[in-house]
């Protein structure tokens, strides 16, 4: 009697256990024709001289998804709309259209940002001192270059399976130098699948980055950022549903005129969530 209620016990856990329970390799399903909707909210608490100030900026990244250049891969079309105060003025990223060649496992390739270069109508370059143009222009690819990097922001995943309590971590080196500034960026990101239950996986998200930079008004700045949180990811849309990190950045400035060097601390709060249309 106790072996039938051992086995009917074992059954029924069997059955009851979530169709998404085990490992599994992870991927995106998107195909031509899609079009998809990244909702970032970002809220920022900074600290500087004394003076606390609180700024809440809400993005829109639309995805249109084309024909790959070859099985297995597609096309991401990627287009900015923001409400902030960067609309309109020398930063707006609408004036800018990015695209990427993306594989299933979420590798990026010959990506792509135009419209950095199109003068805004309120720069008239000729009014300003070469220096400053191109300054100015730099500027403009780094902010290009900063919205590229939001925009395709898509871990890439392992070719392993993963089941819960395995991690996967991406690391990232960007740079840029010239018109007298440079700027280099070393970023990792580490995935920790937490729970996997109803088509719906669980991961915890731990990340750290540095930047070194020198330009020539503030000269040498080293900012440090740390930060964790959790994402999940749709196992039958083959894409993620939100991804919310919490981080800590140190802002240690090299000389400011008048008051040498001076470091800040700012927290920063980010939330994606992906939708369909």
């Amino acid at each position: 009697m106790k072996n039938i209620i051992f086995f009917l016990s074992v059954t029924c856990i069997l059955i009851s256990a979530p169709a998404y329970a085990g490992s599994h390799v992870f991927f995106y399903k998107i195909t031509p024709d899609q079009v998809w909707k990244a909702n970032i909210s970002s809220r920022n608490e900074s600290n500087f001289m004394g003076q606390k100030n609180v700024t809440r900026t809400k993005n829109f990244i639309e995805y249109k998804v084309l024909k790959g250049p070859r099985p297995g891969w597609v096309t991401l079309s990627a287009r900015i709309e923001t409400p902030s105060q960067t609309a309109g003025g020398l930063m707006d990223p609408k004036q800018m259209r990015f695209q990427a060649d993306m594989h299933k496992s979420g590798e990026l390739r010959d990506i792509k940002a135009s419209g950095a270069d199109r003068k805004p109508d309120q720069l008239n370059e000729a009014d300003l001192p070469p220096e400053m143009a191109a300054m100015y222009k730099q500027s403009f690819q780094i902010m290009a270059d900063a919205w590229k990097a939001s925009a395709f922001w898509f871990p890439e995943f392992p070719e392993e399976k993963l089941e819960p309590g395995d991690e996967f971590d991406i690391t990232q080196k960007t740079g840029m130098s010239g018109a007298g500034m440079d700027m280099q960026t070393v970023s990792k990101q580490v995935f920790t699948l937490e729970d996997v239950n109803d088509g719906l996986a669980y991961f915890s998200v731990k990340e750290r980055s540095l930047t070194k930079s020198s330009i020539p008004v503030s000269g040498k700045t080293d900012t440090k950022t740390a930060g964790k949180g959790e994402a999940i990811f749709d196992l039958r849309d083959g894409m993620w549903v939100e991804m919310t990190t919490k981080s800590r950045t140190k802002i240690k400035l090299g000389n400011i005129p008048g008051m040498g060097a001076y470091e800040s601390e700012m927290l920063n709060i980010r939330k994606i969530v992906m939708e369909k249309k």
